[in-house]
C-alpha cells in the first residue's frame, strides 16, 4: 500500500510538473514570435530604404551622364579647333588646364617657349628702366627752365610746345615697341630702377643738361640788348627763347637716343625702324631751324634769326654734349655691367682655353 501511494504521487508530481513546464515555455514563444515580427519590419523597412537609395542613384546617374555628354561633346569642338588651326596659333586652354590662371600660356614639345618668356620679361624690364631714366631727365631739366629761367622772362611759345610734345610722344610710343632679340643673353638686366648705375647716370646727364643750357642761354643774353623782361609777361619771340627752344629740344633728342637700351636685350636703334625715323625726322628738323633754311618756317614757329656767329657755335655745342653724354652713359655700363651666372662663366673660360689649346 506504501508502495501504491508512493507511485500515485510520482505520477501526481509528473502531472504537476507538466502544466509548469507548458507554463514556462510559452514566454519563449512569445518572445521569438516578436522577433520574428521585428525582423520582418527591418527588413521591409530595408526594402524602402534601399528603393529610395536606388531611386536617387539612379537619378544622379542620369545627371553625371547629361553632364558627361555636354562634356565630351565640348571636347570635340576644342580638339577640332586645335586641329584646323597650325602650330604658329595660339592655343585654346581647355578647362582644368593648370595655366588658365597665368598670363602666359604655351603648349609645345620644347622648352622654348619658356625661353621666349624669359627674353620677353628683360625686353620689358628694360624699357620700363630706360624709359624710368628719360622720365627723370626730363623732369629735371623742365623744372629747371620753369623755375630758374622763368624768372629771367624764358618762354616757350604754344606752337613750340606742340610740337615738342609731339616728339616726345612719338619717341616713347616707338621705344616701347622694340622687340627683344631671338636668342637668350647670358648676362642679366639691372632687377630695378634703385641701382648706382641708374642714379649716377641720372646725375651726371643732368649736370651735363645744366651747363650746355646755361652756357646756351648766356652765350644768348650777349647778343640781346639788356631790356627787363617780366616773368608773368606774353610770350615774345626773342633770342633767348629761340635758343632756348632749340637746346631744349637737342637735349631730349640726346636723352633718348643715349638711354636707348639695344643690345642684348632688344633691338638697336638701326634696327628699330620707327624710333630710327624718328630720329631722322628729329634731327633734321632742328638742322632746319637752327641753319634758318626756310624763313617762313621759323616764323610761324616763332623764332628769330641766329646771329652768325652763336649759329656756328651752338651746332658744334650740340656735337659736344652729345658725345659727352654717350661717353658718360658707356662709361658707366662698363663699370656696372649685368650679372653672368657663375656656370656660364665658367663655360666661357673652358671655350677660352680650349681655343688657345687649338691655336
Amino acid at each position: 500500500m506504501p508502495l501504491a501511494q508512493s507511485g500515485n504521487s510520482k505520477t501526481s508530481k509528473d502531472e504537476s510538473a507538466k502544466p509548469e513546464n507548458s507554463k514556462k515555455s510559452k514566454p519563449g514563444v512569445e518572445v521569438a514570435g516578436k522577433a520574428v515580427n521585428h525582423n520582418a519590419e527591418a527588413s521591409s523597412k530595408g526594402k524602402v530604404v534601399k528603393k529610395s537609395d536606388y531611386c536617387n542613384h539612379a537619378a544622379g546617374n542620369q545627371h553625371l551622364t547629361t553632364a558627361e555628354m555636354q562634356q565630351q561633346k565640348l571636347k570635340k569642338m576644342l580638339d577640332e579647333l586645335n586641329e584646323e588651326s597650325d602650330g604658329r596659333s595660339t592655343p585654346i586652354v581647355k578647362l582644368g588646364d593648370a595655366s588658365m590662371a597665368s598670363p602666359f600660356t604655351a603648349k609645345h614639345a620644347s622648352v622654348a617657349p619658356t625661353t621666349d618668356i624669359i627674353c620677353q620679361g628683360r625686353s620689358t624690364l628694360v624699357t620700363t628702366l630706360q624709359m624710368f631714366k628719360i622720365l627723370g631727365l626730363n623732369c629735371l631739366t623742365i623744372a629747371y627752365v620753369l623755375s630758374v629761367m622763368y624768372l629771367d622772362g624764358v618762354k616757350l611759345g604754344d606752337i613750340q610746345a606742340t610740337i615738342n610734345g609731339v616728339f616726345i610722344v612719338a619717341f616713347f610710343l616707338f621705344i616701347s615697341n622694340a622687340r627683344p632679340l631671338p636668342t637668350l643673353s647670358a648676362e642679366r638686366p639691372h632687377p630695378n630702377i634703385f641701382f648706382s648705375n641708374v642714379f649716377l647716370s641720372l646725375m651726371g646727364q643732368f649736370a651735363l643738361h645744366l651747363i650746355f643750357l646755361i652756357s646756351s642761354v648766356k652765350e644768348a643774353e650777349k647778343y640781346m640788348p639788356e631790356e627787363c623782361i617780366e616773368p608773368d609777361s606774353d610770350f615774345h619771340p626773342n633770342l633767348v627763347n629761340t635758343v632756348s627752344y632749340m637746346v631744349s629740344m637737342m637735349l631730349q633728342v640726346a636723352t633718348f637716343v643715349v638711354n636707348y637700351m639695344g643690345h642684348p636685350f632688344n633691338q638697336s636703334i638701326i634696327e628699330n625702324k620707327p624710333f630710327l625715323y624718328a630720329l631722322g625726322v628729329a634731327v633734321g628738323f632742328f638742322t632746319i631751324i637752327t641753319s634758318d633754311l626756310f624763313r617762313d618756317l621759323n616764323d610761324w614757329l616763332k623764332l628769330v634769326p641766329l646771329p652768325v656767329g652763336l649759329r656756328d657755335k651752338l651746332l658744334p655745342w650740340a656735337l659736344l654734349m652729345f658725345s659727352s653724354y654717350y661717353s658718360w652713359e658707356r662709361l658707366l655700363r662698363w663699370a656696372f655691367p649685368g650679372k653672368i651666372p657663375a656656370w656660364r662663366t665658367r663655360q666661357r673660360q673652358v671655350a677660352v682655353s680650349s681655343e688657345k689649346k687649338q691655336v
